[in-house]
């Protein structure tokens, strides 16, 4: 399933992905068939625990979305349970250097690639062929890229083998730089280290991808070379859409 994302990658084109918060496999199942190229739980600021996670890839997995997981934390057990669980892909937060990256990538990988422990009870039965044959060629890994010493460690972690691609963080990221207007990919500052993330990218021929609320924001960094798209999340969605339609009704005359 990641392949398809891969060779949409590989034409130029980008891929739209939407975070989940929401700790429900009907809420999973209804954003998946929106037409959003992936969708991510994320476990890192949402509300689900391993159980409803597993639900909910499961009722993504009826829908043509690929299922990717923004990890807690860069944890050996909770990658390689997530992978055993279905996920296609990993988004791991708070990636600071080359051996953080290392020590995400072997996780992600079977041996003689990586330390990965065998046992995908679901992935494999996802599986059209032989899944530890495929997996480590199949699985996407990206790394975070969302504090200075990140952007400070930039090329020695999109060097490191085995790693899918770069992922921005603008908010932690311009936070964490010191910057006075958070997220605004025109402050020079952050706007230099996206344009470092793209080159590192190219040199290492990994894919760029970026959040943001901000649909202008996103257009922008699309036009940049960033391919993997993302937005939402599903909680300010839902409060948006309720407060519209009250907004509508308090126009009926009383």
């Amino acid at each position: 399933m990641p392949s398809r994302l891969r060779n949409q990658w590989a034409q130029g084109q980008p891929t739209f992905n939407f975070f989940l918060t929401i700790p429900n496999a009907w809420t999973a199942e209804v954003m998946a068939r929106t037409g959003f190229d992936a969708i991510t739980l994320d476990m890192q600021h949402g509300l689900m625990d391993f159980s409803t996670a597993l639900q909910q890839l499961q009722a993504i997995s009826t829908t043509d979305a690929v299922p990717l997981v923004r990890l807690q934390w860069n944890e050996p057990s909770i990658i390689m349970k997530m992978l055993d669980a279905g996920a296609a892909g990993l988004i791991c937060p708070m990636i600071e250097t080359a051996e953080d990256t290392a020590a995400f990538v072997r996780a992600c990988h079977y041996p003689p690639a990586g330390i990965r422990s065998y046992g995908p009870i679901r992935a494999s039965r996802l599986s059209e062929g032989n899944y530890f044959q495929e997996a480590n060629r199949e699985v996407l890994a990206f790394a975070m890229i969302e504090t200075a010493a990140a952007a400070d460690n930039l090329e020695a972690i999109a060097a490191v083998p085995g790693l899918s691609g770069l992922f921005v963080g603008p908010y932690d990221l311009s936070v964490s730089m010191g910057l006075k207007r958070v997220a605004d990919i025109h402050d020079p500052a952050l706007r230099a280290v996206l344009e470092r993330v793209l080159a590192a990218c190219e040199k290492h021929g990994l894919t760029a991808g970026f959040y943001s609320g901000n649909v202008a924001h996103l257009a922008e960094v699309s036009e940049m070379g960033f391919r993997l798209i993302s937005t939402g999340d599903d909680t300010k969605l839902l409060e948006r859409g309720a407060k519209d339609l009250l907004d509508e009704l308090k126009t009926i005359p009383s």
